[in-house]
């Protein structure tokens, strides 16, 4: 889930062409319905969105026992302390800084989870 076109754009490329399925959303609420619908393997998360935000996201994933086992990796460019901390409270696989990262990475990151 992110609301930059782009960068959906960049990881759907990147990670169906490692041969994984992709279902993007461009906010929370959308995701959310998503997660609800299709139960994915994992869930690529940015924290910053419209409608509801990725700690709205985690929260309601804690709070649904139908998604709430889903494997989360966060990917976003807010690195302040006090996301982390945030995050943290949540049961998240990895945290990924956007501009400090490749697609190739967080494809690994995804591989690594679910063949683990």
């Amino acid at each position: 889930m992110d609301d930059e076109p782009d960068i959906r754009e960049i990881y759907t490329v990147a990670l169906t062409g490692e041969g994984f399925d992709v279902l993007p959303a461009e906010d929370g609420e959308k995701g959310l319905a998503i997660l609800r619908e299709k139960h994915p393997n994992i869930v690529l998360l940015d924290l910053q969105m419209p409608i509801k935000d990725g700690f709205d996201v985690l929260q309601e994933m804690a709070n649904d026992p139908s998604i709430s086992r889903i494997p989360v990796i966060i990917l976003s460019n807010s690195d302040d302390e006090h996301a982390f901390r945030r995050v943290g409270t949540f049961d998240t696989k990895f945290f990924f800084i956007k501009s400090l990262t490749t697609p190739k990475k967080v494809a690994g990151a995804v591989r690594e989870i679910l063949f683990e």
